[in-house]
């Protein structure tokens, strides 16, 4: 398998803003050094390098506007998918110290694209040196059409950088469609500590796809009512079997099936600090699923992060969390590059050259699967197995890519029914336009499947910032992997957008998960993070370390506990049914006749309990021992066993070889009797089997 190698860990790239189309520049206050030479388009341009030839070109041009009569004309005409591959590189003249605000400037179109949008598209992003490790202090994408568009970026420096290690940068590597565009009007300038960011003009960053009557809205909400809902039955009968008419029923939803999740810190779920018990509590006020941010990953579980990080308090936690019925989700066993794998291993890894490493390195990985997969099987739903293969791949190199295979098999021995997932990041983010690395995670699935690897689901991470990827464009890419792999679960297990314009934030947090839960191959959306002070990009979190609500939990809450939450009221029929359509989830149902009241949960899914048949009196329904078919020939039904206090999988297939574990049963009431209608047409197949 072909291997990518990235000079940069994560990109964190990016769509349209609000524009100005004027024909003269905006007014900038007064007192702003240039840190940049008179002529900034004669600077370096790095033409960068895919496949053996250059990303792009430049040339100035004259061109005709009031504020300048020159341009840097970009030719793309070997993209790289890569943003920074191939950029104008302006080296700063002064040098600026932390704290200072500084003030980009540009103007931008485009010549010619190719390009779906029709638009051109390139990122600015002012970046420190090699030996810092190329850090970026601004990241924008700037997109126009024909006509000239002004961008205006100011921010603030998080660290001083001496003349000539700052740079100013204009990408040209991203996307995979050839295009020309042109670039003037270049100003670079420091306000030092006179201004606040806030006293500059700004580009304020947008998405494609935020308008209130942006066209995929409609089409969205239609596939939420079609595949996020499922016709229900209470049916009330008497001692004799008899319908019970003019019962009262109440169904009161309690939690979505859709994980609309977060990570957690292990160590502040055992800790009652004023801060870890609000911590507790915005957590089971807002989500339904978790795992650990760091806990499970193989440093911190074999005890090398510090007297914060242990075995057993992770698996602690994950049982608090199950306890509170939250899926879990572990990650991850096995992050294959050398820089991200435990001290204990590094010694079998000599740096530089996997060929060399010890043979003994591959059964260290095994048996660390072997140790954390056992642990873990009680109190997990699902892990992530291997982790970010597109720049992490030292092991494959060392020993081949059949360590993939192995590591899923050996997962796989100690998770008989747990979901086992490849994830990675810039697949959704990154504008949607790493095409590259979206290829080699298309790549890596299909080479897992196709060697018949367990793999039950497809991770795509979902950092954004503060250009994000258009709505449209995610689906596309959720529909692309679900057309390639139609048996993969999809969840996105690393969401954040990192930007300090929270109105931005929660409009794409409401449409992010509006257009997640839209399509019928997703499972979830996992946050990562949710507290200021506890999340690696704080200005990405939904509270602020003051436990300042912010607009991005109210988006958050409204959508998932208002917009998408139903309660139903109402009598049973002549035949004792209340029927209605609801969000697939747990409801509690409660049933008044007369001075009786009888209370029992419902948990409704696709494939699953729809019917539930009240028994009132002493007599009990006739249970099965087994899943097995019930009900008249015309309307056979799937009747579910009782869960005896326990619970247990049900599993479907169209083989009768190959069995999914579609979701776990438990705490069926044993007054009632479960069952699902029967597509008697279908060739489908369904078991159970114990967790």
């Amino acid at each position: 398998m072909k291997r990518i190698p990235s000079l940069f860990v994560r990109l964190f790239v990016l769509t349209t803003a609000t524009l100005n189309f004027a024909d003269a520049k905006t007014p900038v206050p007064e007192g702003g050094i240039s840190l940049i030479p008179a002529n900034p388009l004669a600077s370096n341009f790095w033409p960068g390098s895919f496949n053996g030839s250059p990303v792009a070109s430049s040339e100035i041009v004259d061109v005709n506007h009031p504020d300048f009569n020159q341009a840097l004309r970009v030719t793309v005409s070997n993209p790289a998918g890569q943003y920074w591959n191939g950029a104008l590189q302006i080296n700063s003249t002064a040098d600026v110290a932390q704290g200072d605000i500084l003030f980009v400037r540009v103007f931008f179109r485009s010549i010619e694209s190719k390009d779906e949008s029709g638009v051109g598209f390139a990122t600015i992003f002012p970046q420190g040196p090699q030996s810092a490790g190329y850090p970026k202090y601004l990241e924008r994408e700037i997109t126009a059409g024909q006509d000239w568009v002004e961008y205006m970026f100011p921010f603030e420096m998080s660290e001083g950088r001496p003349a000539g290690s700052l740079s100013l940068q204009i990408g040209a590597g991203a996307g995979s469609k050839t295009q020309i565009w042109e670039v003037g009007g270049i100003e670079f300038l420091n306000f030092k500590n006179t201004l606040a960011v806030g006293d500059l003009p700004m580009t304020r960053p947008s998405y494609a796809g935020r308008d209130p009557d942006a066209p995929w809205r409609s089409a969205a909400a239609a596939r939420i009512e079609q595949y996020r809902k499922g016709n229900f039955s209470v049916q009330v009968l008497d001692t004799n079997g008899n319908p019970v008419p003019d019962a009262n029923v109440r169904v009161e939803f309690v939690r979505h099936a859709y994980h609309f999740g977060s990570v957690i810190v292990a160590s502040r779920i055992f800790s009652d600090s004023a801060d870890n018990v609000t911590y507790r509590e915005k957590f089971l006020d807002l989500f339904n699923q978790s795992g650990p941010e760091n806990d499970f990953k193989w440093g911190p579980w074999a005890g090398e992060w510090g007297n914060s990080f242990n075995a057993q308090q992770t698996l602690d936690a994950m049982r608090w969390l199950q306890e509170r019925n939250i899926y879990t989700r572990g990650h991850v066993m096995v992050w294959p590059s050398k820089r991200n794998l435990p001290n204990l291993i590094q010694s079998y890894l000599p740096e530089g050259d996997p060929a060399s490493a010890d043979p003994a390195a591959k059964q260290i990985v095994l048996d660390h699967i072997d140790d954390v997969a056992s642990r873990s099987e009680p109190v997990i739903d699902e892990w992530d197995v291997l982790n970010e293969p597109y720049d992490n791949f030292y092991l494959m190199e060392a020993f081949g890519d059949q360590v993939m295979l192995d590591w899923f098999h050996r997962a796989r021995n100690h998770l008989p029914q747990q979901g086992l997932y490849l994830n990675d990041y810039s697949i959704l983010s990154g504008g949607g336009r790493d095409f590259a690395h979206q290829k080699h995670f298309e790549d890596t699935i299909a080479y897992l499947v196709s060697n018949d690897a367990p793999i039950t689901g497809i991770g795509m991470q979902g950092h954004f910032s503060s250009s994000p990827t258009g709505i449209e464009l995610v689906y596309s890419i959720l529909q692309r992997y679900h057309n390639a792999f139609p048996k993969l679960d999809i969840r996105v297990t690393e969401f954040d957008v990192s930007t300090d314009d929270e109105d931005m934030q929660a409009d794409y947090t409401r449409d992010f998960l509006t257009i997640m839960f839209s399509h019928p191959a997703t499972v979830g959306v996992q946050a990562w993070g949710f507290w200021e002070n506890a999340h690696w990009r704080p200005s990405a979190a939904m509270y602020t370390a003051d436990w300042r609500e912010k607009p991005n939990a109210v988006a958050w809450r409204q959508i998932t506990q208002e917009t998408w939450w139903n309660d139903f009221a109402g009598a049973t029929d002549a035949n004792g049914s209340f029927s209605a359509r609801g969000f697939y989830g747990d409801y509690q149902v409660t049933v008044t006749h007369g001075d009786t009241v009888k209370q029992f949960p419902l948990p409704l899914r696709k494939d699953g309990a729809r019917i539930a048949q009240l028994y009132f009196g002493s007599s009990q329904p006739a249970k099965p021992n087994a899943i097995r078919i019930g009900g008249p020939a015309s309307q056979p039904v799937v009747e579910f066993p009782d869960t005896d206090n326990g619970s247990y999988y049900l599993e479907k297939s169209s083989d009768l070889k190959s069995w999914k574990p579609l979701h776990k049963i438990k705490e069926l009431s044993p007054e009632v009797l479960y069952s699902m209608p029967l597509d008697a047409e279908g060739a489908i197949f369904y078991r159970t089997s114990s967790d």
